[in-house]
């Protein structure tokens, strides 16, 4: 009995781009508190994102900028002082995942 391979192709759809569509849209018009970024972060602390993120040179232009342009809301009222756009948080994490220290717990 000889054995014959055959090759079939069929398209696969690209669920990305609607996942991050659908996450997008669970963020639109919302504001988050640092415990949101803490939540859409899995969980790092909130030394970590000032470390790592608010903090950090290296993005230090674009945050300045999101500051400037009332994205990102440092209060000096009751509560946490945090207050961030939601999709733009969300869109600068998107840009930066790859460079974060996701593997570093501080």
């Amino acid at each position: 009995m000889t054995s014959k391979t055959i090759a079939v192709e069929f398209p696969v759809p690209d669920f990305s781009e609607s996942l991050y569509q659908k996450a997008m849209e669970s963020v639109e018009g919302r504001c988050w508190k640092m415990a949101d970024l803490r939540d859409w972060t899995g969980g790092k602390k909130e030394e970590w994102i000032k470390n790592y993120i608010i903090d950090n040179p290296r993005f230090s232009r674009e945050i300045n900028k999101m500051e400037k342009s009332g994205q990102i809301i440092v209060s000096k009222g009751n509560g946490s002082p945090w207050r961030f756009k939601a999709t733009a948080m969300a869109e600068f994490l998107e840009r930066h995942f790859e460079e974060l220290p996701w593997d570093k717990s501080k």
